[in-house]
């Protein structure tokens, strides 16, 4: 199968893909950095490049979705102003960073005589993550 080139509006979104035309389609690892836009949020109309597999290669936001319209009772957001929990976009880094702290949190027991330590490699292994994230591989 040859690559699909798709323009539709995104139903979900993870940090693994979206779903289009309720098909879920994970992001490419041979995407160059740039080529998906991961600012995609659900309601966004976006123009998907699709492999022979079905994986994202990539991603281009269209436009983006009509912003909440105020509630009477002043509130942009229809749940009134409550966010519920997850609810919030993170960056690549910060996502980079709660991924690093989510991998040594297994490692801390490791670490119970001395959490300068602890930190001190949690703080390598967070900046290495968000540059893996951000620039590519640093090993080649």
């Amino acid at each position: 199968m040859a690559k699909q080139i798709i323009t539709a509006t995104v139903e979900a979104v993870n940090e693994r893909g979206i779903r289009i035309n309720g098909t879920w389609h994970n992001y490419s690892g041979y995407a160059s950095n740039g080529d998906i836009d991961r600012t995609v949020s659900v309601g966004d109309r976006a123009e998907v490049e699709l492999t022979g597999t079905g994986w994202v290669r990539k991603l281009r936001v269209l436009q983006r979705a009509a912003q909440a319209q105020p509630s009477p009772n002043g509130n942009a957001s229809p749940n009134g102003g409550a966010s519920p929990a997850g609810a919030r976009q993170l960056d690549a880094a910060q996502y980079a960073r709660l991924r690093a702290v989510e991998l040594a949190s297994a490692a801390a027991l490791h670490y119970s005589d001395s959490v300068e330590r602890y930190l001190e490699n949690l703080s390598i292994l967070a900046n290495w993550i968000a540059r893996y994230v951000e620039e590519g591989d640093p090993l080649g």
